[in-house]
């Protein structure tokens, strides 16, 4: 039965399909495999002819003789055409494939929004934990408030800094100066005078 409606249906259409295209347009009313049988049927008779396009096969109803070459070779235009179209879009669906397994391995691998919270929690106890204790130390050491100290570190840090590249741009100066009628090398001048290269 599903072999004369699939001959009947490709001989109406008189252009290339692959099974699912078969089954998809005869709206589903015979099975993916039921087709396949009938097709293998009818290359087996000779009323339909198979052509492999890498993974893909693709059958088309075998014409009657009073088909000329140029039919015949648009129809195989059309089968390569198809069989393309075909190709795309497997390897399209395969590289969507690919993202999604590699969305999933992700999402997997990273904490769930249970554990997530849960180590939330954890880290805020240690935080208020390790807070009171350092609260403790100060108090009973009598520290000074650590964020002042560090900003009149940071403070003197800086004013030491702009010192001393005042300084160093001065003394490089000088040392060019010398140099401009200085017999030897540079190397030998900082030798001389005593003078560490990395530090001028």
């Amino acid at each position: 039965m599903a072999t004369e409606a699939v001959c009947e249906y490709l001989k109406i259409q008189n252009r290339p399909y692959s099974v699912n295209d078969i089954v998809m347009n005869l709206h589903n009313e015979y099975g993916k495999s039921a087709v396949q049988k009938a097709l293998d049927q009818l290359v087996s008779k000779g009323k339909v002819f198979e052509k492999i396009y890498g993974k893909q096969k693709i059958y088309c109803i075998v014409q009657d003789s009073k088909y000329d070459a140029e039919e015949l070779m648009r129809i195989d235009k059309e089968l390569h055409a198809h069989a393309n179209e075909v190709e795309a879009k497997l390897q399209e669906v395969e590289r969507e494939i690919r993202s999604k397994e590699s969305a999933l391995a992700t999402l997997k691998s990273s904490l769930t929004l249970k554990e997530a919270l849960k180590q939330r929690d954890t880290l805020k106890l240690s935080v208020k934990d390790l807070t009171k204790k350092l609260d403790n130390l100060m108090e009973a050491i009598g520290t000074e408030d650590l964020s002042e100290s560090k900003r009149k570190a940071e403070t003197t840090l800086d004013d030491y800094s702009r010192e001393y590249s005042k300084r160093k741009r001065l003394c490089t100066e000088i040392v060019d100066c010398i140099l401009e009628n200085y017999p030897g090398g540079k190397n030998e001048l900082y030798e001389e005078i005593g003078i560490e290269a990395k530090v001028v």
